[in-house]
């Protein structure tokens, strides 16, 4: 069955988005004009001088991005929203849980990056040790939501939020490296592939952990 296709954006929307992708190219043009990565223009760049760039006002600037990161590197806050909007949606239609969450990450990702000024974030992003420890913060809850999303499709057991939780994390951490990994590579090639690979390299080592530690007492 197809996933239901998302709703018409109505002209406000329209607009809206207009606004957050001229925030996002101003911040990256002054980014750079303030020496790039190498060259402190993290430190250099304010959302102050963003929102002025943008000709808007400093309060309509946090009223589309929390922080300056948000903006000149990747907005994970919403980035998460997104993910687990696509993974329940897979999963309501019976989409075993491993499989929901690398479709669904192909699907937002492969949606994000046809903006260039998008793709050029994820490159930026993942090369960045400014970015690190918000993807850490934000990793934690991430995998806490998918957690409790996967537990109601997974079959009643003892164990079933332990299933739950360990899914969550080995998904998304598979899923950081091969993006982290496609990121350095330029993203030219094809995700889908690449993703479905390391999926399948989780799964065996799934599989080869639980032989290792064989049948468990009950």
């Amino acid at each position: 069955m197809a996933l239901e296709q998302a709703a018409v954006p109505t002209p406000a929307q329209r607009r809206k988005d207009r606004q957050r992708r001229l925030i996002i190219r101003e911040a990256a043009r002054l980014f750079e004009e303030n020496g790039g990565e190498e060259g402190g223009g993290f430190e250099k760049t304010t959302a102050e001088a963003i929102a002025e760039r943008s000709d808007i006002s400093v309060s309509t600037f946090f009223r589309y991005f929390r922080t300056k990161a948000d903006v000149i590197y990747l907005d994970l806050h919403n980035a998460i929203d997104e993910h687990l909007a696509a993974v329940g949606r897979r999963l309501a239609q019976g989409h075993d849980p491993a499989g929901a969450v690398a479709e669904s990450s192909v699907e937002v990702l492969n949606r994000f990056i046809a903006d260039e000024d998008n793709k050029a974030r994820v490159v930026r992003s993942f090369r960045s040790p400014n970015f690190d420890d918000a993807r850490a913060l934000w990793t934690g809850r991430w995998s806490d939501r998918l957690g409790e999303l996967l537990r109601v499709h997974l079959p009643e057991s003892e164990d079933r939020d332990l299933r739950a939780r360990v899914t969550a994390t080995v998904c998304l951490n598979t899923a950081w490296a091969t993006v982290q990994q496609w990121a350095a590579r330029g993203l030219d090639e094809p995700l889908e592939p690449i993703l479905s690979k390391a999926f399948g390299l989780a799964a065996a080592a799934s599989r080869d952990a639980e032989a290792a530690v064989g049948p468990q007492a009950h």
